[in-house]
């Protein structure tokens, strides 16, 4: 079951619309005349779908039968719920682990405006870490890939090719 605000992905749309909105306006009439100047002022929109996919939409808390996943902006770990020794934190939710010292929990939900979402996840860790047995290791996992190359390349090739042809 993952545990995620609803309002996480309107929000994100909404700020996806703006890019896109930003855009189309920037386009018309009396906009750039030549195409190069369109796509230089198009150029910098991938790089904000990706930032907005990134520190957005992918965080997220999962609670799993014997363990917890935490998939952060650029990593995930899975901690089985044994291993945790408590919940703290004023503004972001931080997991204190068994001999692997504090995770911080990049989900939006979880941190800086969602304060009754992150008091009712630290309850649910603390209330498994006392329910579950031992089951699984801990683990820690990169979770960077074709998104880091695909975001901020279209974005350099477009920038690329916006200069080329002035």
């Amino acid at each position: 079951m993952k545990k995620r605000r609803l309002s996480k992905v309107p929000l994100s749309s909404v700020a996806l619309l703006l890019i896109a909105l930003g855009e189309v306006f920037v386009q018309l009439p009396p906009g750039p005349d030549s195409w190069d100047d369109r796509l230089l002022i198009l150029a910098p929109a991938p790089f904000g779908v990706y930032i907005i996919w990134r520190l957005f939409l992918n965080p997220y808390v999962a609670f799993l039968e014997s363990h917890a996943c935490i998939n952060n902006a650029f990593s995930e770990y899975c901690i089985p719920y044994k291993l945790i020794s408590g919940c703290k934190g004023k503004r972001s939710l931080l997991v204190e682990v068994k001999g692997y010292g504090v995770i911080a929990i990049d989900a939006f939900d979880t941190s800086l405006i969602g304060k009754k979402k992150r008091d009712e996840i630290a309850a649910e860790f603390e209330r498994r870490s006392l329910e579950f047995p031992q089951k699984g290791s801990f683990s820690k996992v990169s979770t960077t890939g074709w998104p880091e190359y695909l975001g901020p390349g279209a974005t350099l090739l477009l920038f690329l090719i916006a200069l080329t042809g002035h």
